[in-house]
């Protein structure tokens, strides 16, 4: 299968494990509609190297996005206005997957079960616009509050919230993100109120089931 003009899927991938980007890149190498385009480790890499080259569809580690806003991702992507993106989580409990798909991934592939489900991405994305797993679609389906919830809350705050989870006092969490500890106290209580919890401990609570922290 090729694409409408004969030609092969031009595909690359941002992905930091040398093994698993030597394994997908034998993999896609291996398919006579695919051309392997390039690859990195990361975000600003990529761009750099890649920035304005025609690549069709483009795979990122969910992992590497977990600092960026939407913002900085729209900005990122729109290097290659053309592209399909999906995107590359462990599991598809990842509760963030609903706030990127919404963001503009195009779809969600597994990564502990790649082989025949990546080349089956690459090709749907590209040919149908998006691509979802059964299992993603109905994370999707259950997790329509946490895309609200994720939404509302800042960069800042989720910086904060790491470090509340990593028991860190309002002092430490301000020497780490160099800010005064009153400001740190300041996005706790806003913290609060945005996840409707009581204390720190709900704070806690919500941050695992939004996938904030592991």
């Amino acid at each position: 299968m090729s694409n409408y003009l004969g030609a092969r899927i031009r595909v690359a991938f941002i992905e930091p494990d040398i093994i698993f980007k030597s394994g997908l890149r034998s993999l896609l190498e291996s398919r006579n509609d695919f051309e392997w385009v390039g690859e990195s480790s990361t975000l600003t890499d990529f761009r750099a190297r890649f920035s304005g080259v025609g690549i069709q569809v483009i795979m990122i580690n969910a992992d590497l996005l977990t600092e960026l806003d939407k913002v900085y991702l729209h900005f990122w992507m729109s290097a290659w206005p053309n592209a399909k993106f999906l995107l590359l989580v462990p599991n598809f409990k990842t509760a963030l997957v609903p706030l990127y798909l919404k963001w503009g991934f195009h779809g969600v592939v597994n990564k502990w079960n790649m082989q025949e489900e990546a080349v089956s991405a690459f090709r749907q994305v590209f040919f149908q616009h998006s691509y979802l797993h059964p299992n993603s679609k109905r994370l999707l389906d259950a997790e329509r509050r946490t895309i609200n919830t994720l939404e509302r809350i800042t960069a800042r705050e989720i910086d904060v919230i790491r470090g509340i989870c990593q028991e860190k006092t309002c002092k430490e969490i301000a020497h780490d993100l160099q800010i005064s500890p009153r400001t740190v106290e300041t996005h706790k209580m806003r913290i609060i109120e945005k996840l409707d919890v009581r204390n720190t401990a709900g704070i806690i609570v919500h941050a695992v089931r939004l996938g904030i922290i592991p």
